[in-house]
């Protein structure tokens, strides 16, 4: 009998998940019919459908990427593996993972894996929810921000985040606000109204004199910084400052921690200090049988505190989860472990750097690729291009 898998989620961490699981064919073209006859497994997966490429998000302020580009219906690349798809929300998970609750219907499964994104701290900073967009609350928060921006002439823009630290590393998305920063430099300056535009970049979360690469790119395009700082509100035409001053704004792109989603705080569930599922160096949450975790949903194990968990991140955790998955399946126990990297090209258009932390010390690609240069941003490109390739035809 086919031993029945919930996947719960379709963002970065779940797709990861699946190409890791399942057998990949020669030939695509057959990959249905070759996985009906091959299967051992029978898969659902839960989720919208829609998988959003959040690394382009940013690029929305140059026009070179908008909501259409970032958007993909996943229903045919789960199609071409033999995995039914179930368009609902969980509402409940129960029996240790072995019953998932949705609006739909209850679904019994041999094993779960959970790639259901965060949850964002809005009630942290008052008013965030009312006066600030973000590129990671997905596209059409950005689209806002986009329009908002094309209204005004002159104007006091803020850019900023906040991380949760409660598990030890980086619960936030501060790489897409950088990008974000000088990519709106950038547009300013194409546009021909940058000097009428003062830009700032503020965190709570990074020092006072604080230096580096990125503090040196975001000097060169004369961003204000405002490191250290957090408001104590945001409001309509600004910010409310310790002291009950108004510091200016007329508007404000800010990214604020994230923590775990209202399922995984009802759920039966291993919550982590931070809010998040509890999983282990093996991403199998914590006193529960079969049940795996990756991406924003989930917390680290003894991380350095650097160390993000989307994106590149979530990759590495899912071959991980999706590897020992399958032992687990066989009744095996778990051995792979996932390694700690941080590896993404940032994009100014203008120019470009490849950010990059392992904890093993080991380079990307061999040192193959220049640590800053404007040819990073056709390379960066080109992993798009062949990504989403794959999601769209393979």
């Amino acid at each position: 009998m086919k031993k029945k898998l919930i996947i719960v989620g379709n963002g970065f961490a779940s797709l990861f998940f699946i190409t890791f699981f399942l057998a990949i064919p020669v030939f695509p073209f057959f990959a249905r019919f070759f996985r009906k006859i091959y299967s051992r497994y029978d898969i659902t997966l839960i989720g919208n459908g829609k998988f959003i490429y959040f690394p382009a998000i940013p690029e929305f302020l140059t026009g070179k990427s908008n909501k259409e580009s970032v958007t993909i219906d996943i229903r045919p690349f789960l199609r071409r593996r033999n995995i039914h798809f179930v368009d609902s929300m969980v509402t409940d998970i129960q029996d240790g993972g072995r019953t998932v609750v949705t609006k739909e219907g209850v679904f019994k499964n041999d094993a779960l894996f959970l790639g259901i994104g965060p949850a964002f701290l809005k009630d942290d900073i008052p008013g965030t929810k009312e006066f600030t967009y973000s590129p990671c609350y997905g596209p059409d928060d950005m689209d806002k921000f986009v329009n908002k921006l094309a209204t005004l002439d002159a104007g006091i823009i803020y850019l900023g985040y906040k991380i949760n630290k409660k598990d030890g590393f980086v619960a936030g998305r501060a790489g897409q606000m950088y990008e974000c920063a000088c990519l709106l430099d950038y547009a300013l300056k194409k546009k021909g109204v940058r000097d009428k535009f003062e830009i700032h970049f503020f965190s709570s979360n990074i020092a006072p004199g604080e230096t580096g690469a990125i503090t040196d790119r975001l000097r060169e395009r004369d961003i204000i910084l405002d490191y250290g700082y957090e408001p104590v509100k945001f409001v309509d035409g600004g910010m409310i400052n310790e002291d009950g001053s108004l510091r200016k704004a007329d508007i404000i792109l800010y990214s604020p921690g994230i923590t775990g989603s209202k399922l995984v705080q009802d759920a039966c569930l291993p919550v982590s200090t931070g809010g998040q599922i509890d999983v282990d160096q093996y991403g199998q949450a914590r006193g529960l049988i079969n049940v795996f975790a990756a991406g924003d949903c989930g917390n680290h194990e003894n991380p350095p505190q650097w160390v993000p968990h989307q994106a590149h991140m979530a990759q590495l955790r899912a071959e991980a989860a999706a590897k020992n998955m399958r032992a687990t399946l066989k009744g095996d126990h778990p051995t792979h472990k996932y390694r700690f990297e941080l590896s993404c090209i940032m994009n100014m258009e203008n120019d470009a750097m490849w950010m990059h932390m392992a904890a093993d010390g080991k380079p990307p690609f061999w040192n193959m690729f220049p640590k800053r240069s404007k040819k990073l941003i056709k390379l960066k490109d080109t992993f798009e291009r062949v990504f989403l390739f794959y999601l769209r035809y393979l």
